[in-house]
């Protein structure tokens, strides 16, 4: 999957036909799905054990620079260039698709300090794994 340098050629196909929003598209659903593993799994923890629920919000934070951490790394290696940019842009997208989710959930769509605070931890995890996806760090 080389990225196509040809002039006459859509700069969105790879070699293969393949688009890259779909790469990026993929990307983000892995993570997303990392979320969903994690939290579930978290949540079974809490239930058997006698964990304290005080450590929700750590252990949520930790979840979100890990799975922004993933979408940059897959954002980054899809694109193969610009790493830093490309992670903050998946950690941006990642961190306002869980703020949607999350806000669903609640039913408030309000901007606290705790969205400010889960932005710079997804915009941190992004743009480590962008970096990481594009020296193909593994």
């Amino acid at each position: 999957m080389k990225f196509c340098r040809k002039e006459k050629q859509d700069c969105c196909q790879t070699e293969a036909g393949g688009k890259k929003g779909l790469c990026l598209l993929k990307g983000m659903a892995v993570a997303l799905a990392v979320s969903c593993i994690f939290f579930i799994a978290y949540g079974i923890v809490l239930t058997y054990t006698s964990l304290a629920e005080s450590t929700i919000p750590i252990v949520a934070l930790c979840c979100t620079a890990l799975s922004a951490g993933i979408a940059g790394f897959d954002w980054a290696k899809c694109i193969k260039r610009r790493g830093l940019i490309w992670g903050l842009l998946a950690g941006l997208v990642y961190g306002l698709l869980l703020w949607v989710i999350t806000s669903f959930g609640s039913g408030d769509f309000a901007l606290h300090t705790t969205f400010w605070r889960m932005m710079a931890v997804a915009l941190a995890g992004g743009a480590a794994g962008g970096l990481m996806g594009i020296h193909k760090i593994s």
